[in-house]
C-alpha cells in the first residue's frame, strides 16, 4: 500500500522541513518526485542528493505566472503535495496590509490556484490525490498569527468542498495539519526556554513534532491505505489541541 514505484508526485515547499522530508520519503518509497520551492539554492542541492529520483522546479506560490508554470512543468502527477507556506508572526494591531495580502496569497490563493491547475489533469484521468498542509491552528487560536490561521482554516474548508466535488471523479484531497514541528519555520517560537517549556506542557505526548512525524502522515493520506479517506484534516499535534 506504500509502494509508489513508477508514480509521480509534487511536492511544494521542499526545499526544508516537512516538504523536504516529505518527498524524501516518497523518493524513498519509489516515487518520481518533482521538488518546487522558491529557495532555488537549497532546492537544487536537495535534489542533487537523488537525482534519479528529485526532479527540481523553482517556484513562488505568491505568482499566479510561476503556479501555471509548475502545474505544465509536473503535468500528470498522481500525487500533490500543495505544503508551500509561510508564517507570519505579528500583533493584529500592527498588521500591514502587504503582510496581509502576501500571506493569502502564498497560503491559501496560491494554494488553491494550484490545486485547481494539477487537480483538472487528475480529474481528465479519473485518478489522483491531493494533500494540503493545514495547521492545528485552524482549531485553535494562537496570539500573532491571526492571519496564518485563517488560512489554514481556509484550505480545512476547501479541502472537504473539494473533495465533494472531486470524489466522483476518483480524486481525494484530504489535509494534514501539524502541530508544534521542529523547523526552521517555527525557530523563533523555541528560541525562548520558558515559552518552549510552557508549550510543551500542553502537548500529551511530550516532545514537539519532527518533520518525519509529518511526512508519514503525507504519505499515508496520498497512499492507497487511505484509498477511503476524502475531505478529512487528519491533525498531526501530539495531541495539542485536546485540552
Amino acid at each position: 500500500m506504500f509502494d509508489f514505484t513508477g508514480r509521480s508526485v509534487c511536492v511544494t515547499g521542499a526545499a526544508s522541513g516537512i516538504g523536504r522530508a516529505t518527498a524524501a520519503l516518497f523518493a524513498d518509497l519509489g516515487a518520481t518526485v518533482f521538488v518546487a520551492d522558491r529557495d532555488e539554492e537549497a532546492l537544487n542541492a536537495f535534489a542533487a542528493e537523488r537525482p534519479d529520483r528529485l526532479r527540481a522546479v523553482a517556484f513562488d506560490q505568491s505568482e499566479l505566472a510561476s503556479v501555471e508554470q509548475l502545474a505544465h512543468a509536473v503535468g500528470a502527477v498522481d500525487v500533490l503535495v500543495n505544503n508551500a507556506g509561510v508564517l507570519l508572526y505579528e500583533p493584529l494591531s500592527e498588521l500591514r496590509w502587504a503582510d496581509l495580502s502576501h500571506v493569502i496569497s502564498v497560503n491559501l490563493t496560491g494554494a488553491i490556484a494550484l490545486s485547481r491547475l494539477v487537480g483538472q489533469n487528475m480529474v481528465a484521468r479519473g485518478r489522483g490525490a491531493i494533500v494540503h498542509t493545514g495547521s492545528q491552528l485552524a482549531y485553535n487560536g494562537a496570539e500573532f498569527r491571526s492571519v496564518y490561521a485563517a488560512t489554514k482554516a481556509g484550505i480545512s474548508q476547501f479541502v472537504k468542498t473539494a473533495a465533494l466535488e472531486w470524489g466522483p471523479k476518483g480524486v481525494r484531497v484530504n489535509c494534514v495539519a501539524p502541530g508544534r514541528t521542529l523547523t526552521p519555520l517555527n525557530q523563533h517560537l523555541l528560541q525562548d526556554p520558558a515559552s518552549h517549556a510552557e508549550s510543551l506542557k500542553r502537548i500529551p505526548l511530550g516532545r514537539f513534532g519532527q518533520p518525519q512525524d509529518m511526512a508519514n502522515a503525507f504519505v499515508f493520506m496520498a497512499s492507497d491505505a487511505a484509498a477511503y479517506v476524502t475531505g478529512h484534516t487528519l491533525v498531526v499535534d501530539g495531541g495539542w489541541i485536546l485540552p
